[in-house]
């Protein structure tokens, strides 16, 4: 049975002054709070260190004992989180096509936690922002690295994809409050249907 609460874990690597992803989900987190406990942890430039890339015995002993060997913020925070958390939310500004770099490490650092931690039971959404063209590309990434790499439940409709290149402007989009409440009812749904 679901949690009559559900519990949210949102990553990202943006700065809260220029970021189109993170104003919309402030709007978000806004519809969300009275009814998901929500754990937001940001992983900008010098806090996370990337995985370089372990032997497999080494990642493995780590991942056993519920840790990683670069230790810092995944193991700190992350780790935990998910652990505890029902859903991931990962705010995904669009650079070049791709995930962020940071976002990216994150990802590949949950290989040590999925040896010992389940996602099965854990959903995947996703706040994808670019300023031209390409957030289908960044949504499918999130769909191959969580949801067939890791394991995590794919919802129907996981993803807010939007284009806005100005900082600030995403929040003045037409019909943007129409679809910001489609898609947190959209996650308080699936996370509180049995």
């Amino acid at each position: 049975p679901r949690r009559p609460r559900p519990r949210l874990l949102v990553l990202h690597a943006s700065n809260r002054s220029t970021s189109n992803t993170l104003a919309l989900w402030s709007r978000c987190r806004e519809r969300l709070e009275k009814d998901c406990d929500i754990t937001e942890i940001g992983l900008r430039n010098g806090t996370l260190e990337d995985c370089a890339g372990c032997p497999y015995t080494m990642c493995l002993h780590y991942g056993e004992q519920g840790g990683c060997f670069y230790g810092g913020v995944m193991v700190q925070e992350v780790y935990p989180a998910i652990r505890e958390a029902d859903a991931v939310v990962l705010l995904c500004p669009n650079y070049n096509d791709a995930l962020s770099a940071n976002l990216t490490a994150a990802i590949n650092r949950l290989t040590a936690l999925y040896r010992t931690t389940p996602f099965t039971d854990k959903a995947v959404f996703a706040v994808v922002v670019s300023g031209y063209s390409g957030g289908d590309i960044v949504a499918r990434q999130v769909v191959s690295a969580l949801n067939m790499n890791k394991g995590f439940w794919l919802p129907p409709e996981f993803c807010l994809l939007e284009t806005a290149n100005d900082a600030g402007t995403a929040v003045t989009l037409p019909g943007i409050d129409e679809r910001l409440n489609s898609f947190t009812e959209n996650i308080l749904r699936q996370l509180k249907e049995p």
